[in-house]
């Protein structure tokens, strides 16, 4: 009898179970990335996503080793702070957690995309501290030469998230939303050639 041949795979698994061959792109964030299919929303399969629900951007910090770093790939869209907020983590920290995670994705090889906290519908005071922690991004990315990717005007209106864009707790996303953030997404995509 002779041995088997070993069989080497090349698929990669994301969070959701999506087999892989190439990653292009790795979606970085919450539940919101997570619940995202954006292989069918972007029309294209080297998309890893690497939503983890419930998790800060501390915790994202975490797997970019794990995400980013083994695959290489052209773009991070990094998208977080909601949680971070709900859990009374000081916006100051959260900023600080973020420039963290950009700044990793970068060293990786990898070009960081911020992508904007969003709002929860009707927590008006929240969501203007969310603002602010997007201003500070925003400065931030300019600086740096990091690409910001801006959904508001996607879906918000009026300083707060559109009702029909969120689900009955007011912070999930329905899958009405989901076509418009890859719309928003087109524009940096094009501009990497991808």
């Amino acid at each position: 009898m002779g041995k088997e041949p070993i069989l080497e795979t090349t698929a990669i698994i994301d969070e959701k179970g999506n087999t892989l061959e190439k990653v292009n792109i790795v979606m970085l964030g919450n539940s919101l990335t997570y619940k995202g299919d954006w292989s069918t929303l972007l029309k294209r399969n080297d998309i890893f996503n690497g939503g983890k629900r419930g998790w800060t951007s501390e915790q994202l910090s975490w797997v970019i080793k794990h995400f980013v770093s083994p695959y290489k790939p052209r773009l991070c869209f990094f998208k977080a702070g909601t949680n971070d907020i709900t859990l009374g983590v000081a916006p100051e920290r959260v900023y600080k957690n973020m420039t963290l995670v950009m700044d990793s994705i970068k060293s990786t090889g990898t070009h960081p995309v911020y992508t904007t906290t969003l709002y929860q519908h009707g927590a008006l005071d929240r969501n203007r501290i969310f603002d602010s922690i997007n201003a500070q991004m925003e400065l931030y990315c300019k600086t740096k030469g990091y690409d910001f990717l801006d959904l508001r005007p996607f879906l918000c209106k009026d300083g707060d998230i559109e009702k029909k864009y969120v689900e009955d707790g007011n912070t999930h996303l329905t899958s009405e939303a989901y076509p418009l953030w890859a719309k928003a997404m087109q524009p940096i995509l094009e501009k990497y050639g991808l």
